[in-house]
């Protein structure tokens, strides 16, 4: 097998999606550090940014390796970010990682991506240059997502206010002041978590899934207790406990329980130690690496 480094696999992951993007035709260029970018004359930039990991490594002797990369595509106009479509991992995080098992470029994983930026991208631009009022209609509000939070779109207030309708720019001004509120926040932060806890490995399912009402409200109640004692309970905590109280799936249930009483700065010791009981629990393989 020909031994690669991380730059090599790195540079076929360019390829891979030059290629299949069939970015070369339409215009784009290749620069330097390997993001791709298109100018237009209207002073609009269309750009594919690429992160790389720090961490990356190969060792074919012990047959493993680690080759994270992160990308974003935007449309910026001058130094104004407009549009921004980023791909993330449904465990979290920002990085992919582009090694198969055998430690070669993972084309199957590259494959997913490229249906998503040609529609949620490449083709938005299709359309934003032809109308701009009519392509950002669908993607007016401040953040969009599927989900499986497999990918998010968001869009600036100044891109509404340059090419959109006032009926627009009022709706995803409605929108943005929609996503200030507690209830919305508790809502979107506290579903990502259960979305990422549900597909991590980390996490003990089981013990998760086999709590009981009881005594989960013992824990988050000590808790609620504690914070409103020590003046550190918030609107947001108020707004995730009242959705805690309402759901039914015991394993989600465990999961908005953790999101309640995590980070217990402030509070007593005895609360303190009851976090970390329950971490360690929820968490296993991470209390076993410390060890």
């Amino acid at each position: 097998m020909e031994q690669k480094r991380p730059a090599d696999i790195f540079q076929e992951l360019l390829d891979y999606l030059w290629n299949g993007l069939g970015l070369e035709e339409k215009g784009w260029k290749r620069l330097k550090k390997g993001n791709f970018k298109k100018r237009t004359k209207n002073g609009l930039t269309y750009l594919i940014w690429f992160e790389r990991s720090r961490y990356n490594y190969i060792d074919y002797e012990i047959g493993h390796g680690n080759v994270e990369v992160g990308f974003s595509c935007f449309i910026k106009q001058g130094d104004d970010f407009l549009y921004s479509f980023k791909i993330e991992p449904i465990t979290g995080g920002s990085f992919f990682q582009m090694l198969t098992e055998d430690l070669r470029l993972d084309t199957g994983l590259l494959d997913t991506f490229l249906p998503l930026i040609k529609a949620r991208y490449l083709d938005f631009i299709d359309r934003f240059e032809e109308d701009p009022a009519e392509a950002l209609q669908p993607v007016c509000a401040p953040f969009t997502q599927p989900e499986d939070y497999s990918w998010r779109i968001h869009v600036e207030e100044q891109a509404v206010e340059r090419y959109g309708t006032p009926e627009q720019l009022a709706e995803y001004r409605r929108q943005a002041e929609l996503r200030g509120t507690p209830e919305s926040k508790v809502r979107r932060w506290m579903g990502m978590q259960i979305f990422y806890f549900s597909h991590a490995g980390d996490v003990d399912h089981a013990w998760a899934a086999s709590r009981s009402v009881e005594e989960l409200d013992v824990v988050v109640g000590n808790h609620v207790q504690a914070k409103k004692q020590y003046d550190t309970w918030t609107e947001e905590d108020e707004a995730g406990y009242q959705i805690y109280l309402q759901e039914q799936d015991m394993e989600k249930r465990t999961y908005r329980a953790w999101y309640l009483i995590a980070n217990p700065r402030k509070l007593p010791k005895e609360i303190v130690n009851q976090e970390l009981a329950f971490r360690f629990k929820l968490f296993p393989d991470k209390m076993d690496k410390k060890k």
